[in-house]
């Protein structure tokens, strides 16, 4: 911190040790829905139970030595407020903000913006105009490349405002068509799809990026192991990396588990059967803050 701002967040990794993250419980808000098809998810989560597998979350987080800050503040209205993930990313010092596509997550933007604000961070950008841009698309290969998806939640538009931000900071993009097109009804965020657990190690469900995106993965010396179908529904593939070897997966996960631990890795399991059933994944559930890149 310096005598300006109260915080100066920064995560270029998804593997160096997590030091700090923001999150939100399920409150009143996640009662508003009354027609899951509607916010496409599978049927209705029990907002207690949600709250218990948030806690849950947290207290694994916590005891790991994660400083964990909080959203507060949300409106009925946002009832997906629990995926922090996708709503902006820290870089540099500053935040930058998305643009959610999807008319019932519209307000998150404020919020975040809001909160930040009164924590203390600068806002670098807020993407705007005709872009559209969910940073659960966008996943950190190193601290100088990071992957971004592009799927019916984050177009061209967005990416190149936001490509402009990270070219500031030496920071490459790799647009990642999801299933191939940018008008995929299928999955939503490069997040559930694709996860990068070490320098030299990533979960991919392949059926949903190109070989070519695979292919450059290996180039780089970047083992990938196959998350079958099951599994990345389950979401296995939306891990968090707590500190280096030490990863919080879902439970009944059985294969990526065994792949996980086979390499050395530390596996800790979260029930979160009833935040699934909002279409999100562990990983979504909080916005990195400060993160090393120890391990690189």
């Amino acid at each position: 911190m310096n005598d300006i701002w109260g915080l100066e967040p920064s995560a270029r990794s998804e593997y160096g040790s997590l030091e700090q993250a923001l999150v939100h419980e399920p409150g009143d808000e996640f009662n508003s829905v009354v027609d899951p098809d509607a916010w496409n998810w599978d049927g209705l989560p029990r907002q207690e139970k949600a709250a218990k597998e948030h806690r849950s979350l947290v207290e694994e987080l916590e005891s790991n030595g994660v400083e964990v800050l909080t959203l507060e503040g949300v409106t009925q209205s946002l009832a997906e407020s629990l995926f922090v993930r996708d709503v902006g990313f820290a870089i540099g010092g500053g935040i930058v903000v998305g643009k959610m596509v999807e008319e019932t997550r519209h307000g998150e933007e404020r919020r975040l913006s809001e909160r930040m604000t009164e924590l203390g961070a600068p806002i670098y950008h807020t993407v705007h105009g005709d872009g559209g841009f969910e940073a659960g698309n966008m996943v950190w290969i190193d601290r100088d490349t990071v992957a971004i998806g592009r799927s019916q939640t984050t177009n061209a538009a967005g990416i190149r405002q936001v490509r402009t931000v990270l070219e500031t900071f030496g920071v490459e993009v790799i647009e990642v068509p999801i299933f191939g097109s940018t008008e995929s009804t299928g999955q939503t965020h490069l997040a559930l799809v694709f996860s990068m657990v070490a320098p030299d190690l990533a979960l991919v469900y392949s059926e949903a990026v190109p070989p070519e995106f695979l292919d450059m993965l290996h180039d780089r010396g970047i083992e990938t192991v196959s998350v079958p179908m099951r599994e990345q529904r389950n979401r296995a593939t939306s891990t968090i990396v707590v500190d280096p070897g030490t990863v919080l997966l879902p439970s009944g996960n059985h294969r990526v588990r065994a792949a996980l631990t086979d390499r050395g890795f530390h596996v800790i399991e979260l029930s979160l059967r009833e935040i699934r059933k909002a279409g999100g994944g562990p990983k979504g559930l909080l916005l990195p803050l400060s993160r090393t890149v120890t391990g690189e």
